[in-house]
């Protein structure tokens, strides 16, 4: 079985690229400043993460304000709704209002992301919307039902997935918060899961990636069979959330599975040997083809620093 480590999201911020975008925003700085010192902050995370052995080397995302943000901005039939909390957090996304069906486009996320920074040998991994969440947390008219709009949605993210692919990318990570949320506030019904499942069935596979659907700010443990069940090489389950009894009680043979055990919300830093041991745990007697430790989510409600405290926990 491989072992290995890596990050699942967004890095806080700098100090210096929090400063130019506040002269941008106020006037008294240049759009360029903010630009130039983002690719500068992505060199210095990539090369971070590279040089610390993570197996998958992830874009900072540090022109995202939001995960929706390419797909809200770039897409045709797509406008920029009202902001609203993500999930209880101190940080906000902007709904996306949706006029389907939506044709076939490519490209947007490259916008965003430093595409040509990233290593060229398969162990760059980019993160993606699951078809479900950007459902559920958008405003969306033009289809007959829920099923149609999911479906028409996971083609269009997965055109995307597979054009990164194209483009050298080995790992595609669908972000799927809003499951687990709702599982974790019992509103879940079985709906729901027809239309994630539905959603992973369009675009759980990638040539040329592996796929990895991660869950997070939720209790994955009931519904961990559901996961398991779906079309995709691997799924990812919030550790803080999510009880490691429940996560033992399966088998994850078929798949590889990425356990958040690093809390990327909280600046206290985890006990290495006790990571270790529960990662060993895991491998013992749950089977999973590979197994990955990873933050929850990315670190970027923390800040820069905290980032790399997290980091470099990884590297131990």
């Amino acid at each position: 079985m491989t072992f290995g480590v890596y990050l699942t999201g967004s890095f806080g911020q700098s100090q210096n690229l929090y400063q130019a975008r506040n002269e941008a925003k106020r006037k008294r700085g240049l759009q360029e400043k903010v630009i130039e010192q983002a690719r500068e902050d992505t060199k210095k995370v990539i090369a971070l993460q590279c040089d610390a052995g993570l197996d998958f080397i992830v874009d900072p995302m540090f022109n995202f304000f939001y995960l929706f943000q390419p797909f809200t901005e770039k897409v045709d039939g797509v406008k920029v709704g009202p902001q609203e909390n993500w999930f209880n957090n101190n940080v906000f996304y902007w709904r996306p209002q949706i006029q389907g069906p939506l044709n076939a486009q490519i490209g947007f996320t490259e916008k965003y992301i430093h595409l040509s920074e990233l290593p060229r040998d398969g162990t760059a991994m980019v993160v993606l919307p699951s078809p479900y969440t950007l459902l559920v947390l958008s405003d969306v008219n033009g289809y007959s039902d829920r099923k149609k709009a999911v479906a028409n949605l996971a083609e269009f993210i997965h055109a995307e997935a597979q054009h990164l692919a194209s483009r050298g990318v080995g790992r595609i990570q669908y972000d799927e918060p809003a499951i687990v949320v709702r599982q974790s506030l019992g509103s879940l019904m079985e709906e729901d899961l027809i239309l994630l499942k539905r959603g992973m069935e369009v675009c759980g596979h990638v040539d040329g990636a592996t796929t990895i659907l991660h869950t997070y700010f939720g209790d994955a443990g009931p519904i961990i069979p559901n996961l398991l069940s779906f079309p995709v090489d691997g799924i990812g389950i919030d550790g803080t959330e999510t009880s490691l009894a429940d996560i033992l009680k399966h088998n994850y043979s078929t798949k590889e599975l990425a356990l958040g055990l690093l809390d990327a919300r909280n600046t206290s830093l985890e006990n290495p040997a006790e990571v270790a041991k529960q990662l060993r745990t895991v491998a013992e007697r749950t089977h999973p083809r590979k197994l990955w430790l990873t933050p929850n989510t990315g670190t970027e409600y923390r800040g820069f620093t905290h980032g790399i405290n997290k980091l470099n926990l990884l590297k131990q």
